[in-house]
Formats: structure tokens, sequence, C-alpha cells
């Protein structure tokens, strides 16, 4: 019986790569490997106004980023545990998949805990967004600079990040659209 994870051998742009220009990305595993509820657990950071395409294939997964890549900006694609092996299920665990479209990889990180204010419990599948802009209606108006999804115990992080000061919102976000709905 197989209990060992699939491995990540390569991809194509490398992985930390710089000055990359290319929205499609291929990624290579040791062993045939499956995505297990992608569109829920596979987020990309800056998000895309349109959800990326991402398919597996035997030992590649495919990732298709349907929108513009903006300047001088460090990309982060977090697979959570969505990859497995083909034969047991066996999670990879966490892997994120990093690349810049400028000369550096931002390299900050922000983590922590979402907790619900009446009960004190995690709050889990909660979205984590941070802001460069500070205004009062920017979780209504904008796409969130950066995005990560809070765990089964509420925990979060958030990688890769520019040195500057943020606004930091938790959101349930039912339709995935990044943004604060009131209904």
């Amino acid at each position: 019986k197989d209990y060992d994870p699939p491995r990540f051998v390569g991809s194509t742009p490398a992985a930390g790569g710089i000055n990359n220009k290319r929205t499609k990305v291929s990624l290579q595993f040791d062993e045939f490997i499956k995505l297990e509820k992608a569109t829920e657990k596979v987020v990309v950071s800056p998000p895309q106004i349109q959800q990326p395409e991402i398919k597996a294939s035997g030992k590649k997964i495919q990732v298709n980023l349907l929108d513009s890549l903006k300047p001088n900006t460090t990309y982060t694609i977090d697979f959570s545990d969505a990859i497995v092996d083909n034969n047991e299920g066996n999670p990879l665990g966490f892997y994120r998949y990093v690349f810049s479209t400028g000369n550096t990889i931002d390299s900050l990180e922000l983590s922590g805990n979402v907790v619900n204010a009446e009960s004190g419990e995690p709050v889990l599948n909660m979205f984590v967004l941070l802001y460069e802009n500070h205004a009062d209606s920017v979780p209504l108006t904008e796409l969130p600079n950066y995005v990560a999804r809070t765990d089964s115990s509420g925990f979060f992080r958030l990688t890769n990040l520019k040195d500057t000061v943020y606004r930091v919102v938790a959101l349930g976000d039912n339709n995935r659209d990044y943004k604060y709905t009131p209904e």
C-alpha cells in the first residue's frame, strides 16, 4: 500500500521564477495525481476576476490564469490539500506555487486565526483579504491585493506579501467574487 504523497518534481515556468509573463503553468509530479475539490480549495493571490482553469492529467497539473498579470507582482497559487495521489488519495498537503512578474519575489508573511467573536470558536473556510487601499468601502468595491482561506482550525497564512500597510478583512464569500455583499 502507498502511504507517500505525490512529490513535486518541476514546473514550467520554474517555481520561484521572476520576470514571468506567462499565464499558463504546468506542474509535474513523481506519480499520477488528481485534484480534489479544486474550485473550492485552490486560491490564487492576488485574486483573478475570472477563476483560473485548473486541470489534472496523469502526472501534471495545468493552470491557465484567464486574467492579465499585474506588473511587478508576486503571485501564489495555493493548492491547500487538493493535490492527492491517484490510487490511495494521499494528499501532498498545502503546496504553493510562487512566481513574480517583476525582478524579485516578495517575502513577507502574515498568519493568524479567525474566530467567531461571540463563541470564540474557530471559523473554517473564511477568506482573509488584504487591501492596500484603506477606505472603509474597499471590501464592497475592489478586489483584494491578497487572499487566503482558513483551514479547519480557523488558521490562515498569507505568504509572499509586498512590504506595505494593509487593511485586513475576514469574509464568508459564498459566490467567490472576493467582495462583501451585504445580503
